[in-house]
């Protein structure tokens, strides 16, 4: 009899995936291997994009030239994704974990279901394909990563500097990590509430912040 996960895999959406050879724990990677997955990230990124666009492109019979890393193909990329991420119930181990830690962060914490896999490598595509539109088009943006303080969220990981945040109380230099941007739109899943404008308003937010 096939076993859960089998099942998992022959029901997610048919899309290749791309896995870092250093995985996906930033937290616990070393200094090296932080600096050889970041140099490991930008050499795929030709590539992937590739991939990503002629993909989506085709999913939504559009022209290739759609997707031309303007803000307004935020839209369309979200719409792709809105259409064909897939969710899946949550196992029954990581659902335990949620209604434990729901004692401490509330019962939002826990989410009955789940992106799938492959699901959750498109936002990863997506969150490149963020990034690359900043830098292509703002030449004062680049890719970057940092190493310290190693207990901040997006320390080790491939990020977008070159943003400088202002507010009435608070300024200064900051960084964006694409892929949470990405992640944060989808969110918006689970509460029923999403759109295919959200990532494109985030992307928006974002150019306010662009260093002058």
């Amino acid at each position: 009899m096939r076993n859960s996960s089998w099942c998992r895999f022959n029901n997610d959406v048919r899309y290749d995936i791309l896995v870092s050879p250093y995985g996906y724990d930033y937290y616990n990677m070393t200094v090296k291997q932080a600096a050889d997955n970041f140099a490991w990230f930008l050499s795929v990124i030709p590539q992937r994009m590739n991939y990503f666009r002629t993909r989506c492109a085709s999913d939504l019979n559009i022209s290739l030239n759609n997707l031309d890393y303007s803000a307004e193909s935020m839209i369309i990329i979200w719409k792709w994704f809105l259409s064909t991420a897939q969710m899946e119930k949550t196992p029954r181990e990581i659902l335990e974990k949620m209604k434990e830690r729901a004692s401490v962060f509330g019962n939002s914490y826990i989410n009955e279901e789940q992106f799938t896999v492959a699901s959750q490598f498109m936002m990863k595509d997506i969150g490149m394909y963020i990034g690359q539109s900043y830098i292509l088009n703002y030449p004062q943006l680049h890719w970057s990563f940092y190493t310290k303080p190693r207990n901040e969220i997006n320390a080790k990981q491939p990020v977008i500097e070159g943003f400088f945040f202002h507010d009435d109380n608070t300024q200064g230099a900051i960084s964006l990590n694409p892929l949470s941007l990405a992640e944060g739109a989808a969110q918006k899943i689970y509460s029923k509430t999403q759109s295919e404008t959200d990532v494109y308003d985030y992307y928006i937010q974002w150019l306010k912040w662009i260093a002058k």
